[in-house]
């Protein structure tokens, strides 16, 4: 099986619903939108992300990308990374906090997916707070 099913099948079993859409899958957590990215090419490598943590503008992008290298550094298999995106709205980067890992055949999924969710919020905060710094 699939890790986008797998995890559909293990967030279901926790009351979440996950919508598809065309990056993978979304849930919400405690108010934070989350997206399981799916790599069609990896069925066994998960990537959860947390999108949209922080608009970059010309003024803080220095200032993000420090906050990205700190948040890298201080978290294990986390990472912060800029994302542009170009839609039929608007054009522009935002700071994405991922959170990867290559899976077994038999992944413990009631383990690994709560990790994972408190990681990334962990990161996001900490990312947050160096950007609020002077």
């Amino acid at each position: 099986m699939k890790v986008k099913q797998l995890v559909s099948k293990y967030l279901k079993s926790q009351g979440m619903v996950a919508k598809k859409n065309d990056l993978g899958l979304n849930f919400t957590y405690d108010g934070w939108n989350f997206l399981l990215w799916n790599d069609a090419d990896d069925p066994l490598f998960f990537r959860l992300i947390l999108p949209g943590v922080f608009d970059v503008t010309d003024d803080n992008f220095a200032k993000a990308i420090m906050a990205c290298n700190k948040v890298n550094w201080d978290f294990k298999v986390v990472k912060a990374v800029l994302y542009d995106f170009e839609d039929e709205h608007d054009k522009g980067a935002s700071v994405w906090i991922c959170y990867e890992q290559q899976l077994d055949t038999e992944p413990q999924l009631e383990e690994l997916i709560p990790r994972a969710i408190h990681s990334l919020i962990s990161a996001a905060d900490a990312f947050n707070k160096e950007m609020t710094e002077e």
